[in-house]
């Protein structure tokens, strides 16, 4: 049976484009900037039409160790915003100061024209690099995202779902929800390891047979939240269900991209599994492997009926002591010898 019919997740549950190609091209560009101007501060001074003295080549020293702190901290975190928003700021700093030494008199104007160009351009391109290094961060903190088709009419799936009382028959990891008569909910969920934690949610948003979302209240150890839709889908009367879920890790109340990655996605499968067989066969199949815990059987034995069990076990008439006495079995028949020097008489 396939329980789910479509897996639409954001980039959690896929991981998404790689984009730190461009922001590791500005890191290794960063560190080689750094180099000339920590090394040869004079010589990068007359370059950009300005005059090398002391003043000048301390300040692209100053400016040396900012932008080797900024080319490290983006290769060894190319997918972060912070350090590509911290070299834009940078750049912005470059912008002004070259701006300014550009009105001296003994300014090359040339050069520093050039110069200003081309931070305009570093400066357009890590723009750039750090809103699709943003953008691509929000997507993985997204909420994971999965369907499932079940046959069942979407007033009789939402009307199941709806009973917060009923989660726990499908989400496993739930102990038990009880929901108050000011629409807020109490949860206890179960701990990877051992014992439970508990909250209090509200429902945010609902729409009868459609849609429901939660989220925890504030204070709650565990962030969590979820919203479900119901549609009829094309052409039968069935429902999908798509859900979407978000967790964060206990006594932090912040919502979790890591966790998401590690919980809620083959989660989220599951409870949706799960809530397919019992709208549509009444209780959730396990496997042997789910009932017997360690080695077991490939197909285990039926259990003995109790007129099984009460009947004695076969018994000897004669002991084989070694004297070659013939055996026989408790109902009297199929005698046989046990002597090992049967083969040897004569």
């Amino acid at each position: 049976m396939k329980s789910l019919d479509a897996d639409r997740s954001t980039a959690v549950g896929k991981s998404p484009p790689d984009g730190a190609l461009l922001t590791r091209g500005l890191g290794w560009f960063s560190l080689a900037l750094a180099t000339a101007e920590l090394v040869a501060p004079a010589h990068l001074a007359r370059a950009i039409g300005l005059r090398p003295t002391l003043r000048t080549k301390l300040t692209l020293r100053a400016l040396g160790l900012r932008e080797l702190v900024a080319g490290a901290s983006i290769l060894f975190q190319p997918r972060r915003p912070l350090p590509i928003w911290a070299r834009v700021a940078g750049d912005a700093m470059d912008l002004g100061l070259m701006a300014w030494a550009s009105t001296g008199k003994k300014t090359n104007k040339s050069r520093a024209a050039v110069a200003l160009a081309g931070l305009a351009g570093a400066t357009a391109l890590d723009v750039y690099a750090a809103l699709r290094t943003t953008k691509l961060q929000d997507q993985a903190q997204a909420p994971v995202m999965f369907s499932v088709t079940i046959n069942k009419p979407p007033a009789e799936v939402y009307a199941y779902f709806r009973n917060l009382a009923h989660l726990p028959t499908f989400m496993d990891w739930l102990e038990s929800v009880r929901e108050s008569a000011d629409g807020a909910s109490h949860w206890i969920a179960k701990l990877p390891v051992a014992g439970t934690v508990e909250w209090d949610a509200e429902i945010t948003e609902e729409k009868v047979g459609e849609l429901i979302a939660w989220k925890t209240l504030p204070g709650a150890p565990l962030a969590h939240g979820g919203r479900v839709t119901f549609a009829k889908a094309p052409g039968r009367n069935s429902t999908e269900v798509r859900c979407e879920m978000a967790a964060g890790f206990p006594g932090t109340g912040r919502k979790s991209a890591l966790l998401a990655k590690l919980f809620a996605k083959p989660q989220i499968k599951g409870d949706l599994r799960r809530l397919k067989q019992i709208m549509e066969i009444g209780e959730v199949l396990l496997s042997d492997a789910s009932l017997h815990r360690g080695p077991h059987p490939a197909q285990p034995a039926a259990a003995k009926t109790a007129k099984e069990l009460e009947k004695p076990a076969p018994m000897l008439d004669a002991a084989s002591s070694g004297s070659g006495a013939p055996m026989r079995n408790s109902s009297g028949t199929g005698l046989h010898d046990a002597s090992p020097l049967k083969g040897l008489r004569s």
